[in-house]
């Protein structure tokens, strides 16, 4: 019968075992595994089970935990990490503002020393997200905005800070007056925005541009062309005529040696005498169907041109009632008007004919401007009215970008309040458009595509510490572009 030898383990591999740890010896090397026993009901004994490997041994090293070991340990660690300290916030916005907002802080912290942090938090939450006053609070509780503020938020505390700033005008238009300029060009224009209160003085049926009539309120807006931005508003009753707010406006706005661009509708002999009365210059387009232009005048062989953008424009020039006025005629915009007009001869031969096209072909492509500016030539003129389409933008901005062509609002001074929130939001509409056309990005990407990629760039809370999460391909193109690093 062959006798067994028992192998004997040597003192520094049996060093290693423990309870709930197995000795293996396989293949020259030690290894540890787990390893637990069960009652086994057939046989009445503990039954050994043997789990996964913890490791090897050495004499030189003693334990070496496996790899996979390792692994797994981490990986555990991680799941237990607090999930309290685990925090997403919207960062890139926040960063551009941190670097870009600097005049208008300034400025708000002059004239409103109480409020201007909540007129930051408020016109970003407009901005971004469009938000109701309800999800003000929400909406910072996801920025790094108002990381460091600890003021618990509510939309009472909103509605009222809305309210005390609204009645405040003085400082209101303190802030508006410290963007202007002397001498500057104006342009000056009326907006309607629908309100649902039945209560405020302000708001009053009637109709808008669309002949929607409903109750409303006017806006007045002053634009600067030379700082490319608006720079003054004013809310006015919605049934207020275009002149009567606009005495009304500029008389606040202390304006005086401006000269106002305003849109064909202005026009009228009442409003021509308001002006002059002030002593306000002006550039006035008029209708085509006004009985002063005579468009015969327009005569290649006598009259002057200029060059606009790539193509010439022809002129003619007279004295109306000590004013000058400019018949011009754009050829590229002639060619447009009369093809447009023959495709309706086709699809509305109801209203369009060709005799109809015939008598207006002298009037195609012209455009007629009454002016009581002195020293001004007709390039200069032109050029000036030509600007006017910046207002256009800054409306459409206003209201299809940062929501406030309607109102909910119930009280005359958080509405006041709730408009100068919004006139911050369109500043900061104004930096990043004029940004974009500072770096030749306006015909890719629009202010709102620049914003959604901005406010996508979060930053990540992890056990106290804040990390940038990694920048997108695409936001990253759009930020070297416009040399904005976020940090």
């Amino acid at each position: 019968m062959t006798k067994i030898t028992k192998y004997i383990h040597p003192d520094w591999a049996l060093a290693h075992r423990k309870p709930g740890v197995e000795l293996r010896f396989i293949g020259n090397k030690y290894y540890l595994y787990s390893c637990t026993s069960v009652y086994d009901k057939a046989t009445k004994k503990s039954k050994k089970i043997t789990g996964k490997i913890l490791g090897t041994i050495t004499e030189k090293d003693g334990f070496i935990e496996s790899d996979k070991r390792i692994l797994t340990k981490k990986a555990s660690q991680a799941q237990k990490i607090d999930s309290d300290s685990i925090m997403v916030k919207e960062f890139g916005f926040t960063s551009f503002l941190n670097k870009y907002n600097d005049i208008i802080i300034e400025k708000l912290k002059a004239n409103f020393p109480d409020h201007y942090q909540l007129i930051i938090y408020m016109a970003y939450c407009r901005f971004l997200y469009n938000s109701p006053i309800k999800n003000f609070a929400f909406y910072l509780s996801k920025s790094m905005i108002a990381n460091n503020d600890k003021t618990i938020y509510t939309d009472k505390k909103f509605s009222a800070a809305l309210r005390e700033i609204g009645l405040n005008r003085t400082s209101i238009s303190s802030y508006l007056k410290s963007f202007m300029v002397a001498n500057d060009y104006v342009m000056v224009d009326m907006t309607n925005v629908f309100c649902a209160s039945n209560t405020m003085r302000h708001a009053k049926e009637g109709y808008n541009s669309d002949m929607i009539f409903d109750k409303q309120f006017n806006l007045l807006y002053i634009y600067s062309p030379t700082l490319m931005q608006p720079v003054f508003y004013k809310l006015l009753a919605g049934n207020i005529k275009d002149v009567t707010g606009f005495k009304m406006c500029m008389k606040e706005s202390g304006i005086t040696d401006a000269i106002i661009i305003a849109d064909k509708g202005f026009y009228s002999k009442d409003n021509i005498a308001f002006l002059e009365s002030e002593g306000l210059q002006f550039i006035i387009p008029l209708k085509r169907d006004n009985a002063m232009i005579d468009y015969t005048k327009l005569d290649k062989k006598n009259n002057g041109y200029f060059k606009y953008q790539e193509r010439y424009i022809w002129y003619y020039e007279c004295k109306i009632d000590g004013k000058e006025m400019f018949l011009f005629k754009d050829e590229k915009l002639q060619q447009q008007e009369q093809k447009d007009y023959l495709d309706r001869i086709v699809t509305l031969p109801e209203e369009y004919t060709m005799e109809k096209f015939k008598a207006r072909l002298d009037i195609f492509g012209t455009i007629a401007i009454l002016t009581n500016a002195p020293n001004q030539n007709a390039s200069q003129v032109y050029t000036t009215y030509k600007s006017r389409n910046s207002i256009e933008v800054m409306f459409d901005g206003y209201k299809n970008i940062i929501k406030s062509d309607k109102t909910y609002m119930q009280n005359e001074d958080a509405l006041e309040g709730y408009l100068f929130v919004s006139h911050i939001a369109l500043q900061w509409y104004y930096i990043i458009f004029n940004m974009l056309k500072k770096h030749n990005q306006t015909s890719k990407y629009s202010v709102m595509d620049f914003v959604t990629h901005l406010k996508e760039i979060k930053q990540v809370k992890i056990n106290q510490n804040w990390h940038i999460e990694p920048i997108i391909k695409t936001s990253q193109a759009i930020l070297s572009k416009m040399k904005i690093s976020i940090t």
